[in-house]
């Protein structure tokens, strides 16, 4: 052998790459929400809201962590001129945390679906709107009542 030449052995190359990979572990970078503590505020509330003039049900589902965290459906009378929002009152309240949420009108059979941690806000608040005999979804971001900890309800 000429000079210093040492061949590198299996059990070396796999010392080598494993203490390389060690170094740089975590330099991928981060998203913020996985920074999102479990425990904080995620939805300060959901309502439901019947401005047809049909009477509804409004189904509304939530899992959280994978199980079913919540599930109960709402009979609306038609919108009249004192029609105002119904307040949800889920686990959502008492817990905060990450949640999914399902809604469905009447027998139809595909679900509307939000997940609280689709965006970057910590706090949403929900209003499930009937209208022209379709469902649709308002949000809130950050509403007041994320800041105080206590439920609103819509005057």
């Amino acid at each position: 052998m000429d000079g210093w030449e040492y061949p590198l052995s299996r059990r070396r190359l796999l010392a080598a790459s494993a203490a390389g990979a060690a170094a740089i572990a975590g330099c991928g970078g981060t998203n913020a929400r996985n920074e999102r503590a479990a425990a904080r505020r995620s939805l300060g509330y959901v309502r439901v809201v019947n401005e047809d003039e049909a009477d509804h049900t409004v189904h509304i589902m939530a899992e959280r962590e994978d199980e079913m965290a919540f599930w109960s459906s709402y009979d609306l009378g038609g919108a009249n001129s004192i029609s105002s929002p119904l307040p949800v009152k889920g686990p959502w309240v008492d817990d905060g945390g990450a949640y999914t949420l399902y809604f469905r009108l009447d027998d139809d059979a595909e679900w509307t679906t939000f997940d609280t941690e689709s965006t970057d806000a910590d706090c949403y608040g929900l209003e499930v709107r009937v209208e022209n005999d379709e469902l649709g979804l308002w949000t809130e971001q950050r509403p007041a009542v994320c800041s105080t900890g206590t439920e609103t309800t819509a005057e």
